[in-house]
């Protein structure tokens, strides 16, 4: 039995796009197809990123540090306002260094 975890958009469009060469999506799947098309990274970039993330100790001690690594590489985000916002939910205050540290590894990437 697999290990459930949490793929970032680009993985999910790779995976779509295979599949998608075997058979007919249904319109949500092709809906599906479409939004996952608008990623930025590759799989490959996007699991190096995630992988990253989670290198952050700040980010590791969280309790779905994986998800929140992935929201991250979805969202791309490049001002301080919008990775606190992804924090909010996780009920974490993030400090400006911290902040600032995750802008610079999605900088990389774009």
């Amino acid at each position: 039995m697999s290990k459930d975890r949490y793929v970032t958009l680009a993985e999910v469009k790779e995976m779509l796009e295979a599949e998608s060469k075997a058979r007919e999506f249904t319109p949500e799947q092709k809906l599906a197809l479409e939004h996952a098309k608008d990623t930025k990274l590759s799989a490959k970039e996007a699991r190096e990123l995630v992988e990253k993330l989670l290198g952050l100790e700040f980010i590791a001690d969280l309790n779905n540090a994986e998800a929140v690594a992935v929201k991250i590489t979805d969202l791309l985000p490049t001002h301080f306002d919008d990775v606190r916002l992804i924090f909010q939910k996780e009920r974490r205050v993030l400090d400006k260094k911290q902040g600032e540290q995750i802008i610079k590894l999605v900088n990389e990437y774009l």
